[in-house]
């Protein structure tokens, strides 16, 4: 049965419904072009080319960042791999912040134990936040080399201020990555402006694109010292059995993923017409009403609960399990939540909510807000009557 998009609350993993346009331009691609870009000089694999053009340089008008170095990924977990592989070297010190999910993580783990990197947990707030002011004084006594973290919690939603903590990361000489899974095109974003090296995007949730695809964007100091994660075949220098010294090719081995550029870039178009501070504005919206709605419920634990910039994120915690609560929203009500941890596993041992994790409510930009009002009664009536 396919997913009720009214009552479809799982944004925060992959947005639902999209555009219009994205499942146009998806089946225009597949029905009318469908060749591999760069791979030819026919119509159709030109077609491809142009159509990957594109999605750099208007990606990086949205994103504030240069069309020339951005990097195409199949997601925002391989963004940052690509990234961290490359500026963090052996014996580095490398520091992220109290709420990183396992895209993050898993590849600094791996960095310790491969490279013998040494990893720092930078202070947060109440929340898991780092603060600026905090985090000034985090640096100088610990003087990473590497500073790694998330703009917007996929458990609670609350925003980071990047654009201070960049800021700060430049004064140092800190390889500054961010992982803006969460909000790539649901909050405003200037990566040249923040101080950013290396802006890890998903295509598959803000931007309004399938799933399958990311971007990485980087700064002209980053590109410098950015290395592939693999290699093989990429259209250009095939007379060399090396890879390309250039961007994007130097790190783009293999078939590109054509038809998710088409539907990204629908999805990139549409945001920018509407605008992303359109956007932001509709899941504040959303949000703040469904805090406002959740508030009043006893014995509910609301986790993002927070004044401040923020995605239309917000978990709740009660005394029946969370895979129990979602299953029954699932069940009686039709509504898709998310239950767990989230893969984000630190994030809930700071908040307390480990092991059993939350339920994430994650509205999206098509979510009607009176539904809000729907679910928050549903989960009300739930844990009044749970059996």
């Amino acid at each position: 049965m396919a997913a009720d998009a009214r009552r479809y609350f799982d944004n925060a993993a992959t947005s639902y419904p999209k555009p219009e346009p994205v499942y146009a331009a998806l089946d225009r691609w597949a029905r009318d072009w469908g060749a591999t870009a760069g791979r030819a000089a026919h119509p159709a694999a030109v077609a491809g080319s142009r159509l990957l053009f594109d999605l750099r340089r208007e990606l990086a008008a949205l994103v504030g960042g240069d069309a020339d170095r951005v990097v195409l990924t199949k997601s925002a977990t391989e963004a940052l791999n690509l990234a961290l592989f490359s500026l963090a070297a052996p014996g580095d010190v490398v520091a992220h912040g109290p709420l990183e999910h396992n895209a993050v993580m898993r590849p600094l783990t791996h960095l310790a134990a491969a490279r013998g990197v040494r990893l720092v947990e930078a202070p947060g707030d109440g929340h898991g936040r780092v603060t600026p002011d905090a985090f000034a004084r985090f640096v100088e006594a610990q003087r990473p080399d590497v500073f790694v973290t998330l703009h917007a919690s996929n458990v609670h939603g609350l925003a980071q201020d990047a654009g201070a903590l960049g800021d700060i990361c430049r004064k140092r000489a800190v390889w500054f990555v961010l992982d803006a899974a969460q909000t790539g095109g649901c909050l405003p974003l200037d990566a040249a402006a923040m101080g950013v090296d290396a802006l890890c995007l998903a295509g598959h949730k803000g931007l309004l694109g399938p799933t399958g695809i990311g971007a990485l964007v980087l700064s002209a100091r980053a590109a410098e010292n950015t290395r592939p994660l693999i290699h093989g075949g990429t259209g250009s220098v095939s007379e060399k059995e090396t890879m390309p010294d250039f961007l994007p090719d130097a790190l783009e081995a293999g078939t590109p993923n054509t038809f998710g550029a088409a539907g990204l870039l629908a999805g990139v178009r549409y945001l920018a017409e509407r605008t992303v501070a359109d956007a932001a504005q509709c899941e504040a919206e959303l949000r703040g009403r469904l805090l406002e709605r959740l508030r009043p419920i006893p014995g509910l634990r609301i986790f993002g609960d927070d004044p401040g910039p923020a995605v239309a994120v917000v978990s709740v915690a009660a005394a029946m399990a969370p895979s129990d609560l979602a299953h029954l929203l699932d069940e009686r009500y039709g509504v898709a939540v998310r239950a767990g941890l989230h893969c984000a596993p630190r994030a809930h041992r700071f908040l307390g909510t480990a092991p059993a994790g939350t339920v994430r409510f994650a509205p999206g930009l098509f979510t009607p807000a009176k539904v809000i009002d729907e679910v928050v009664d549903a989960l009300a009536e739930i844990l009044r009557s749970p059996s």
